[in-house]
């Protein structure tokens, strides 16, 4: 039997209670010869009597214990119900270059701006998908592991700087596209063993430090995780600035994109490169990819049942004291 939040495995020993309580009542009233007329003038003195507050409360206090005894005996239960959501959507780990040359202006306001813009749009459609993001340079940092918190995502987004990656140091500069994708598979791997994985590679360089892509690519196809590549910029050298001292800054020319590369990453995983020249193009390139196939979300509830007897037990001895101050201190009788 439920009762509220409460369930009870044996409801049989409080019913029998309440017939027992219920007569042991009547037999109460009725306990003595002279409470066979029930209109007799002492009778109605004698309840009159009985009748007062603190004999009311004296009768209320020894059907509560009875009470809580015969919960104690029925193995009641507390009742505790955890939803859990199973949000069957993708997982996606975003590598996301934040090397100098992403200062470039080919792409206004600059390639990184752009691409914070809209990857933070892009945030904003997801409903049913896990998002980490890797950043990388000369070397790749997880910097968000997987999440459902999207507001954090688009508000840690807008942060995002060449200077999110101290590449003053000479180890931390350079585009290390290998290894943000070795980085980006392990985690995936890790965290996501059962759900689809995809990993989203947006950079505008060529990969020039440690570890070598093909390497990488063979990691990637060996853990079967889907990967898109986009590329930030347009066509051509472009330059950025670089201050050589407060009085001096220099244009550093900047040159294209390992394509082919790209390509080969998007291809042999089963997706798709893209080249992105502008906002617009971007935005469009990760509508594209939002628009994946995704499993219905499925729901589940946990019931965990705790015992309450130790509780109902503390309440008793509780209400004993009240007992015993009627008894000793209120003189109260039957």
């Amino acid at each position: 039997m439920q009762l509220w939040s409460y369930i009870i495995y044996y409801p049989i020993i409080v019913w029998i209670f309440l017939i027992l309580v219920s007569g042991g009542y009547i037999l109460l009233l009725f306990q003595s010869e002279k409470k066979q007329n029930f209109w007799d003038i002492e009778l109605l003195q004698e309840v009159y009597k009985h009748n007062s507050w603190w004999y009311r409360i004296y009768i209320v206090i020894l059907i509560a214990i009875t009470l809580l005894y015969s919960l104690a005996w029925s193995g009641i239960y507390k009742i505790w119900e955890i939803e859990k959501i199973k949000k069957d959507g993708i997982d996606i780990e975003i590598i996301f270059d934040v090397s100098y040359s992403m200062v470039a202006k080919d792409i206004l306001p600059s390639r990184l701006d752009a691409a914070k813009t809209v990857f933070s749009n892009f945030v904003w459609w997801l409903n049913s998908d896990r998002v980490g993001l890797i950043l990388f340079a000369g070397k790749p940092f997880q910097s968000i592991p997987l999440t459902y918190d999207y507001s954090f995502l688009q508000d840690f987004i807008e942060t995002l700087s060449v200077e999110s990656i101290d590449q003053s140091q000479n180890i931390l500069q350079g585009t290390a596209i290998g290894d943000a994708l070795v980085l980006g598979t392990g985690v995936l791997e890790k965290e996501s063993p059962e759900r689809e994985k995809v990993i989203i590679l947006i950079t505008d360089g060529t990969a020039n430090r440690w570890v070598d892509p093909e390497l990488a690519l063979k990691f990637v196809k060996d853990k079967w995780i889907k990967t898109y590549t986009i590329w930030v910029g347009k066509d051509g050298a472009t330059t950025i600035d670089t201050i050589v001292s407060p009085w001096f800054i220099q244009k550093t020319p900047v040159w294209g994109i390992d394509e082919i590369m790209l390509q080969r990453i998007a291809s042999e995983t089963g997706w798709e490169y893209f080249r992105a020249d502008s906002e617009a193009a971007l935005e469009n390139i990760l509508e594209t990819i939002w628009k994946l196939e995704k499993s219905p979300i499925e729901q589940e509830i946990y019931r965990f049942y705790t015992p309450v007897l130790y509780k109902i037990l503390g309440l008793i001895c509780m209400i004993y004291i009240g007992l015993i101050y009627l008894l000793f201190i209120k003189k109260i009788q039957f």
